[in-house]
């Protein structure tokens, strides 16, 4: 009896790949071999290469930044807020990330998706701190030391243990600055 894939697990193995090949080793080839399903069990879920990329890079969007802004969001403490974003800033899918951005050097719909992911990230921790009493420009700066600290732990092969240490410095940092209460 045959396993029935889904979309999602087409976009979970494109990650893992991402992260292990790089974009040049993800192809529809090279998910069915790994999945060990036909081609036309790809072209079932998706009309097209193409379609499928626009799928994983609406599925990374939502399930890797919108689903963990509104977790973050739903906490009321600010302190226990900060801890979770920070578990979630580690449990990110790194390699992968670190991919997608090469692959947005030369492909404008990754490009366009990595801004948008970028901006809802920013966005999203931006008005955590505000709905947490933190100054919209404080809140501004933040966010952007924040993400740009991810970016460049990602890019720079930061292990996640490394990272959760970087962030728990940086808001300590920013509680002694009476930045966050």
């Amino acid at each position: 009896m045959a396993i029935r894939r889904s979309r999602e697990d087409y976009f979970e193995l494109a990650l893992l790949v991402l992260d292990e090949s790089g974009f040049p080793g993800l192809s529809a080839s090279a998910l069915c071999d790994r999945m060990a399903v036909t081609r036309g069990s790809f072209y079932h879920h998706f009309d097209s290469f193409e379609a499928f990329v626009g799928g994983l890079l609406s599925y990374w969007e939502r399930h890797y930044s919108r689903d963990l802004i509104t977790a973050a969001a739903a906490v009321d403490d600010i302190s226990a807020m900060i801890k979770r974003q920070v578990q979630q800033a580690v449990s990110l899918p790194h390699g992968a990330e670190v991919a997608l951005r090469a692959w947005a050097t030369i492909n404008p719909q990754v490009a366009a998706a990595q801004q948008r992911v970028d901006r809802l990230r920013r966005d999203g921790l931006t008005q955590s701190l505000v709905d947490h009493g933190v100054a919209r420009a404080i809140a501004e700066i933040c966010a952007n030391i924040t993400l740009n600290a991810l970016i460049g732990a990602q890019m720079s092969g930061t292990t996640g243990e490394q990272m959760n240490d970087m962030y728990e410095e940086l808001a300590s940092i920013f509680r002694q600055g009476n930045v966050l209460a």
